[in-house]
Order: C-alpha cells, then sequence, then structure tokens
C-alpha cells in the first residue's frame, strides 16, 4: 500500500511539476509551502511525511526540466537586448530546439551523476565512513571566509563593482530584517517572510519588467534532434554543473544564481578561444545541470548533515520534526530519478509542440495574470505586512537588471545573514537593530481557508488573463 501511495505521489508531482515550470513566476517553495499546510489533511487520506516529500522532490525536479521552456521561447526580446540573455540568440537564429534539448541533457545528466555521487556517499556511511559530514565539520570554522571570497569575486567581476557592491548590502539588509522580525503572521518555516520576499525579488521584479519590455515576432523553429556540441563537451560541462549544484545544496547562503554567475565565468573562459556559441552552449547545459542537481542535494544535505539548505527541504524538516530518515530519503532519490527520467521523455518528444503552444500565449496578459496571483495570495494569506515584504523584495529585484548588474548580486539576502551568523557577531547586530533573531508565529492558517485562498486568487488570476485577452483583441480588430 505505501508504494502505491508514494508512485501516486510522484505521479502527482510530475504533473505538478510541468504545470508550475511552464507558468511563469511560480517557484517550487509555494507548492512546498502550501505542502506542509495541507499536511494534516493528507494524513487523513493515507499519506505520510515520506510520500509528502516524495511529492515535492517529484514537483522540484520536474519544475526544473520545465521552467526552461518558458524563459527560451516566451516573450522572446527584440533584436537589441536578446543577446545579453543565453539562449534566446538560439531561438533567433531558429535554433531555440537544440537549446531546449541541450538544456534537456543538462538536467537529466544533473540527476545521474548526483544520483551516483550520493549511492556511493551513502555505500561509504554504511561502512563507518560519514564523508559529506566530515567535511561539513571540516569547512565550517571557514565558511565565514568561504561565503565572503566568493561574494567579493562575484561583486568584483561586475563591469558596474560599487553599484554591485551596494545591491548586495540592501539585499543583504533586507533579509536580516525579513529573518529577524516578526511581522508576518506564519504557519511554520515554509510560509513566513521569506515567501513573499522571494516571491518579489525573483518572480515580481521579473513580471514588472515584462510587462514594460519590448518582443520580437517568434521565428519558426527548426525540429533539430541532435546536440550542437560534443558530447564530451556535454558531459564535462554536466559534471561541472552538477559539482556546482553540490556545492550550492550543502553549502549554506548560496544559491544557483551565484554557482550559475560564477560557471558562466568559466565557461566563458573556457570558450574564449574557440567558436563563438561554445560558452553558450556550456552554459545552457551546466546551468540546466545545476538546477537539477542542486534539488537533490539540497534535500539530501537534511539527512546527512541535517541542515535545510533549500525551501524543499525546510518543507520536509518541518514534515519530519528536524529528524530525515534514510527511508525517505531513499524514497526521495528514487522519486527524482523517476520524475527526472519522465521528464526527460516528455520534453524529448513533445518540446516542439510544447514550445509553440506556448509561443502562442499573450506574454505580457499572462504575466499580469501571475503577478495578480502572487499579489493576491500573499495578501489573503499573509496580510498586509507580507505585501509590505512583497514590495520591498520587487523594488531590490527591478535594481540589478535597470542598474545592468547580475541579479545574482541579491542572493546578498541570504548570503549577508548567513555570514553574519557565521562571523559571530549576529547576536551583537540583531540587538542594535531592535530585531529578533527568530520569526513569531501567530496563528494556524486554516486548512479550508488555505485551499479557498489558493483557489480565489487562481479564479481571479485566470479571470483576469481571459478578459484581458479579449479587450486586447477586440482593440486590435477595431
Amino acid at each position: 500500500m505505501e508504494v502505491i501511495v508514494i508512485l501516486f505521489s510522484i505521479i502527482a508531482g510530475i504533473m505538478t511539476g510541468v504545470i508550475t515550470g511552464l507558468i511563469p513566476g511560480i517557484h517550487v517553495n509555494t507548492i512546498a509551502a502550501i505542502m506542509v499546510s495541507l499536511s494534516t489533511v493528507l494524513y487523513g487520506y493515507g499519506m505520510d511525511g515520506t510520500s509528502i516529500a516524495v511529492y515535492i522532490a517529484s514537483v522540484a525536479v520536474t519544475h526544473a526540466f520545465f521552467d526552461y521552456i518558458p524563459s527560451l521561447f516566451l516573450g522572446v526580446p527584440n533584436d537589441e537586448v536578446f543577446a545579453l540573455l543565453p539562449g534566446h540568440r538560439m531561438v533567433r537564429e531558429g535554433r531555440g530546439i537544440e537549446a531546449l534539448n541541450l538544456s534537456i541533457k543538462g538536467s537529466w545528466n544533473g540527476v545521474q551523476i548526483g544520483v551516483v555521487i550520493l549511492i556511493i556517499v551513502l555505500i561509504m556511511q554504511s561502512r563507518g565512513i560519514d564523508l559529506l559530514g566530515a567535511v561539513d565539520a571540516y569547512i565550517r570554522p571557514y565558511l565565514f571566509w568561504i561565503l565572503l571570497t566568493t561574494s567579493l569575486i562575484l561583486i568584483l567581476s561586475e563591469a558596474r563593482k560599487i553599484w554591485a557592491l551596494l545591491i548586495f548590502m540592501l539585499s543583504g539588509l533586507f533579509g536580516i530584517i525579513v529573518l529577524g522580525s516578526p511581522l508576518v503572521p506564519s504557519t511554520g518555516a515554509a510560509f513566513n517572510g521569506l515567501f513573499p520576499a522571494l516571491a518579489g525579488i525573483f518572480g515580481v521584479s521579473g513580471l514588472i519588467l515584462s510587462l514594460f519590455e519590448r518582443t520580437g515576432d517568434f521565428p519558426e523553429q527548426k525540429n533539430s534532434t541532435e546536440l550542437p556540441m560534443s558530447s564530451f563537451g556535454v558531459l564535462s560541462s554536466s559534471v561541472r554543473g552538477t559539482g556546482a549544484g553540490m556545492a550550492v545544496g550543502l553549502l549554506p547562503g548560496l544559491g544557483a544564481a551565484n554557482a550559475a554567475t560564477l560557471l558562466l565565468m568559466i565557461e566563458n573562459y573556457l570558450g574564449k578561444n574557440k567558436k563563438r556559441d561554445t560558452s553558450t552552449y556550456s552554459y545552457i547545459v551546466t546551468t540546466s545541470a545545476i538546477n537539477t542537481s542542486d534539488t537533490l542535494f539540497g534535500i539530501a544535505a537534511l539527512y546527512f548533515i541535517e541542515k535545510t539548505r533549500s525551501g524543499a527541504s525546510v518543507a520536509m524538516s518541518q514534515l519530519f520534526d528536524g529528524t530525515f530518515p534514510l527511508f525517505a530519503l531513499v524514497a526521495v532519490i528514487i522519486g527524482i530519478v523517476i520524475s527526472g527520467f519522465v521528464a526527460m521523455t516528455v520534453m524529448q518528444h513533445y518540446s516542439m509542440y510544447i514550445a509553440y503552444a506556448i509561443s502562442k500565449l499573450d506574454f505580457k496578459e499572462l504575466n499580469l495574470a501571475v503577478l495578480i496571483f502572487l499579489v493576491l495570495f500573499i495578501y489573503l494569506t499573509l496580510g498586509s505586512w507580507g505585501i509590505v515584504i512583497l514590495m520591498g523584495g520587487a523594488y531590490l529585484g527591478l535594481l540589478p537588471p535597470l542598474l545592468h548588474v547580475r541579479r545574482a548580486q541579491a542572493m546578498g539576502f541570504f548570503l549577508v545573514p548567513v555570514m553574519l551568523f557565521y562571523s559571530g557577531h549576529q547576536a551583537n547586530i540583531v540587538s542594535y537593530l531592535h530585531l529578533e533573531a527568530k520569526i513569531k508565529y501567530y496563528e494556524e492558517l486554516d486548512v479550508t481557508k488555505m485551499a479557498l485562498y489558493l483557489l480565489s486568487s487562481l479564479g481571479v488570476s485566470s479571470l483576469m488573463y481571459i478578459l484581458s485577452v479579449l479587450i486586447k483583441r477586440v482593440w486590435m480588430k477595431r
């Protein structure tokens, strides 16, 4: 019976991940938070912590495969700006399916290589060798300097270093305030001030910019199944991406954006003496491998070093009260492998049709609908202070593209508080700012209310999309 429930969780997770991956602005953390809030109800239907964890993991890895489709094919930038966005130039040349195939390969390689590494680590642990635990214990005293050095490299690599430093520090201050103030009523670690803050920085800001972005016509795409780089090149880029994903999954504060930026610098260096597209191809493969392996290792960290490193792992920690059992880890790994394989297979066979369907959507109207959904859902669940945090995050998220600085600098939201913690001066700073080290929880959000808020937000945003599309088409006919 338990196997059937887990298989059902995997299937449901794949279906959810496809939907969230194809809708811009919807993050896996949103689904994870909702699932934790609904867990008490789901327990009554035969599901337990393990099956819910498998569902969340399946959503996360499937989402990682599919979210490259809207970023690549939805709202293709015009000729003036497309060169700034990796992969869009290939779309403009009618080679978007080649870019998508590179992403599929990188994502699947990230899953395979990551699973092989985890199996080796598990075998070593069964023989009394706690490799990841030993590494974590060894680097812990040096984490402040590791994170500081990484942050400085990212800042100094910018053309506009002063602006990069300013955005990094502002994001860090915002992180300190959000993480150290009891502004938002919460149902637990998965649903607190982090939700509107991250939605603002990495979701709403991009949606707002997209409303004012000029887009070009969607060019006809060649349905090519061949990869534009060698098998060795794909494998080496995948290995680099998986290694970076492993580092991101195990180290506190670092995110996929940081790793992607560092590896972009490496890819550009490796490709500078080769044909012009080499670094672009490698970047697509590498970042795709980062996304799937980060999902895997972020969850594995909960078992091996008992630390949360992602929204999914935070949610799972709540499900198991912080103690993540081996059986749950094995079930999650199996769920990730099955979900990854299914996602890869579906995308390989139907990516051309999905890309074509996505390109036919009304780009700005869809982004406006998603924006309305996020604002309404956050207001209903987290109140007016949730909107304040969302607005603060959106403002910070707008600064990097407007000031021509990499969005990775906004990861100061995590890095500065984490560096502050490992510096040993957290208590003094928090006390000076009159903040509190932990968020207070005011109320338990009723499950019925949560479902009502979710359905209401989806209904209103969907209605707004339909109405705006109809109005636009009627206006164009006139």
